[in-house]
C-alpha cells in the first residue's frame, strides 16, 4: 500500500515547529511515499500575522522544498504546493498559479466577512461579524454566537463552491471546516454538497482527506463519514493529509483515514505532479 501526505506546512507559516527536513524524516519513517508540503500562500499583512509567510518569503520556500526534494529523491517523492485561501488575496502573485515549479495547489476557506454574510443571505445579522473572520481561530470562537449557523454553513459552502468552481485548485482541504469547534447546522446541506461534489468530479478536483480534526473539539476527519460517501457516490478523487504542524503529526490517524475511505469503497488515492493529478492504488 502506498501513502500520500499531501497537507503540510513549515516554520515559515509562524504557527507550526521544526525544520522542513525533519518533517520529511518522518515521512519516510512512517512509509509515506509522496510527500507534499502545502505552507500558506501569503495573507494580506493585516490577517497574516502568526498565519502566513510574506509574500517575500515565497521564494525562499521553494526553494527551501527544492533542495528538500533533490537530497531525499531516492527515498521519497517530495512535491511543492501551497495552501492558498478562497476568495483570493492579492499578496499571493497569480504567477505562481502557473509556475511549473509548483506541483499542486490546495485551496481553502479560513475567513468569513460580513460581506459575505450581506451578500449570500440579505440579512442584517451580520452588523456584528467582522470584516474579516478567522473563524477556525480559537481567540474568536465566540462570534459564532452571534450568528445563525445555517447561515454561516451556507457562506462557507458557497465559497467552496466558489472555489471549485474557478477550476484554480488541484486539492479542497479540509471540506467542513467550520464545524472545527463542534457547531453543526440545523438544516441539511447534503443537496448543495452534492452539487459542490459533482463539480469537482466534473473538473478532476481532489477532496482531501484531512485526519487533523480528530484532534480538533470535533473529533472526527475532515470531512465526515457521510461527506466522504458523497464524494465517492459522486466519483470525486480523494487524497489524504495530516495537516501537519510538527513532525510528529506527520500521518497521524493515517490507519483510521484508509480504514475509513476503504469501507466506503475508494481503492485508489491521488498524487500529483507539476499541476497534474494521478491515481495511487491504496
Amino acid at each position: 500500500m502506498s501513502l500520500v501526505n499531501y497537507h503540510n506546512h513549515t516554520s515559515m507559516c509562524k504557527h507550526a515547529v521544526g525544520t522542513p527536513e525533519e518533517y520529511v524524516i518522518t515521512a519516510i519513517k512512517k512509509g509515506i511515499s509522496e510527500f507534499g508540503f502545502s505552507d500558506h500562500a501569503p495573507l494580506p499583512e493585516n490577517l497574516r500575522d502568526g498565519i502566513t509567510m510574506s509574500p517575500l518569503e515565497t521564494e525562499l520556500y521553494i526553494n527551501i522544498i527544492t533542495k528538500l526534494a533533490k537530497k531525499y529523491e531516492t527515498q521519497i517523492a517530495i512535491r511543492i504546493g501551497f495552501e492558498v485561501d478562497f476568495p483570493l488575496y492579492n499578496t499571493f502573485d497569480l504567477k505562481y498559479l502557473k509556475d511549473e515549479r509548483i506541483d499542486f495547489l490546495i485551496g481553502s476557506c479560513h475567513f468569513l466577512s460580513k460581506y459575505d454574510m450581506d451578500v449570500v443571505t440579505g440579512k442584517s445579522t451580520a452588523d456584528n461579524l467582522e470584516p474579516e473572520w478567522a473563524f477556525d481561530n480559537p481567540h474568536f470562537i465566540s462570534e459564532y454566537d452571534k450568528h445563525d449557523i445555517d447561515d454561516l454553513y451556507h457562506i462557507y459552502y458557497t465559497n467552496i463552491l466558489e472555489a471549485v468552481n474557478s477550476r484554480l485548485f488541484d486539492i479542497i482541504g479540509h471540506f467542513d471546516l467550520i464545524k472545527k469547534f463542534g457547531h453543526r447546522p440545523k438544516k441539511d446541506f447534503s443537496p448543495m454538497i452534492e452539487k459542490i461534489a459533482q463539480n469537482m468530479a466534473k473538473y478532476n478536483i481532489a477532496a482531501e482527506i484531512n485526519t487533523s480534526g480528530l484532534q480538533r473539539r470535533v473529533r472526527e476527519m475532515y470531512p465526515s463519514d457521510d461527506i466522504i460517501k458523497i464524494f465517492f457516490d459522486n466519483n470525486v478523487p480523494i487524497t489524504l493529509g495530516s495537516d501537519s504542524h510538527t513532525p510528529e503529526s506527520v500521518g497521524y490517524a493515517f490507519d483510521t483515514a484508509v480504514n475509513t475511505i476503504k469501507k466506503i469503497g475508494y481503492t485508489k488515492i491521488s498524487g500529483f505532479a507539476k499541476r497534474k493529478r494521478y491515481d495511487v492504488n491504496l
